[in-house]
């Protein structure tokens, strides 16, 4: 379950692929398919810094948990 894994490596805040992949021990083109995948699926996102590109765990905006329940 190495997308579980990777998902698991971003719980303690944002990181770059190589951190993640440094962490799970997958390989970083591998790391960046599961990225691209949860972005489609909006369970996480990325941001620019320092001309790094972070990934983390996408928040649920207010109205996303207002109509989880509907």
């Amino acid at each position: 379950m190495k997308n579980v894994k990777v998902l698991e490596a971003l719980n303690d805040g944002p990181k770059t692929i190589e951190e993640i992949a440094e962490k799970t021990g997958i390989k970083p083109m591998e790391v960046r398919r599961y990225l691209l995948r949860f972005v489609e699926q909006g369970k996480v996102e990325s941001y620019q810094k320092e001309g790094k590109l972070f990934w983390k765990i996408k928040e649920k905006s207010e109205e996303e948990e207002e109509f989880k329940y509907v």
